[in-house]
């Protein structure tokens, strides 16, 4: 009895289904990898209540935001260096979540690049107010918006309150009240426990 010798077609068939089916493996295995790593469940375990405020936040709302969004470093799709299984490993599983005051003023920075711009106005004319200006001086975005993320704050505003914008400024407010020294940051005075 001879063997049984299969065509040129049946081994292209094959070979080409093969490398299907490892390529999906493969692409379903990085998404339960992704999915598991840079879930918000993973988060909860130690941050339950820093979950629970990112789930209600109407700044950054999870259905939008994720947390390795703004707590892990931007990963870039080419590699920088030559370690190219360790650099796709990283994209899958992002390998370290940090609330580093200067990362997360960078990744707010990722998203947000325009309030840097000179010619950036405000959305809401509560407040005059320069962005530019204060990150020159080295001021990380959550040094005024550190509830951004999480409503840490009352209220329906991520803008700082004025006791946060006094404990830098509060030279230039001493004096009399009559100076109308509100007017300088203020296009218009609020009633008091207003927020816009």
């Amino acid at each position: 009895m001879g063997r049984t010798r299969f065509k040129r077609p049946f081994w292209i068939v094959t070979l080409t289904s093969l490398v299907f089916v490892l390529a999906g493996t493969g692409a379903l295995a990085v998404f339960l990898v992704h999915s598991s790593a840079a879930s918000s469940k993973v988060c909860a375990q130690c941050h339950a209540e820093i979950v629970r405020l990112w789930e209600n936040s109407k700044g950054h709302p999870s259905d939008q935001t994720k947390c390795f969004q703004c707590h892990s470093e931007k990963r870039r799709l080419l590699p920088d260096g030559w370690n190219l299984l360790r650099h796709f490993r990283d994209l899958a599983a992002p390998p370290e979540y940090s609330a580093d005051d200067a990362l997360t003023t960078q990744r707010c920075l990722d998203c947000h690049p325009e309030v840097i711009d000179s010619g950036y106005e405000l959305k809401k004319k509560v407040v005059t107010f320069n962005h530019r200006i204060h990150h020159q001086e080295y001021l990380d975005c959550i040094s005024c918006h550190r509830g951004a993320g999480h409503e840490y704050i009352e209220g329906t505003t991520n803008r700082p309150t004025v006791s946060e914008c006094l404990d830098c400024h509060y030279k230039e407010f001493t004096g009399p009240p009559k100076s109308q020294k509100c007017l300088t940051c203020h296009e218009v005075i609020l009633a008091p426990g207003r927020t816009s």
